[in-house]
């Protein structure tokens, strides 16, 4: 089993298939299996940011009535769509789906 220190991966850029950047990875999703914790999903870009600071739901309550939704967006990657031998140039190996948040 691979172990990675997530506190070094978070707030850093990642980029798809063509090396084009589609955000920072801000918020990291585990689960415990056993002894182990293991990584489900990733959450990317801006409304990922808000997710960790736990203000998600209140910037979604603001941005709903301003028309902003469009503009600030999360792209949830599951775990095994995210190439982790460089860490320091995070990138997709397959395009994940943008989510709908």
């Amino acid at each position: 089993m691979t172990e990675v220190r997530l506190e070094l991966l978070l707030g850093k850029q990642v980029y798809d298939r063509n090396d084009q950047p589609i955000g920072r990875l801000q918020e990291v999703k585990a689960e415990e299996r056993g002894s182990d914790v293991v990584v489900t999903e990733y959450h990317i870009g801006a409304l990922g940011l808000m997710e960790r600071l736990s203000a998600l739901v209140i910037v979604r309550a603001l941005l709903r009535p301003l028309g902003l939704k469009q503009d600030v967006s999360m792209r949830i990657v599951p775990w095994p769509d995210i190439d982790l031998s460089d860490t320091g140039h995070l990138k997709l190996r397959d395009l994940a789906p943008k989510s709908d948040i």
